[in-house]
């Protein structure tokens, strides 16, 4: 019996984890979290110190749009305190990943 809640348990925390990694808290309490639009991340965060756009496509002979995926990097301070240097990918111009380093950390 609880053996089985166990397994439970880690299941439930492994499906779960991915979801609470996608986002970032800023010293203000307020979140940048994924699914979020661009005009709500430019809200919160003001705009970026540094943006690099990708249209990624193939060619297929024809004329076709590809998708472009937008990176934007910030220096943020967090509320458990410390700056961090935060890349945001927005595709489709939703908030699609957000990656996180404290500065001065290996």
């Amino acid at each position: 019996m609880k053996l089985s809640i166990s397994i439970i348990v880690l299941v439930l925390l492994a499906f779960t984890a991915p979801a609470q990694a996608c986002g970032f808290r800023l010293a203000d309490g307020k979140l940048l979290k994924c699914g979020m639009p661009r005009i709500e991340v430019l809200a919160l965060a003001g705009q970026p110190e540094f943006k690099d756009i990708e249209t990624l496509g193939v060619d297929t002979g024809e004329p076709v749009s590809g998708e472009t995926v937008e990176t934007w990097s910030y220096r943020l301070k967090a509320d458990m305190g410390g700056d961090y240097l935060v890349s945001v990918t927005l595709t489709a111009g939703k908030v699609t990943a957000i990656n996180r380093k404290q500065v001065g950390r290996l």
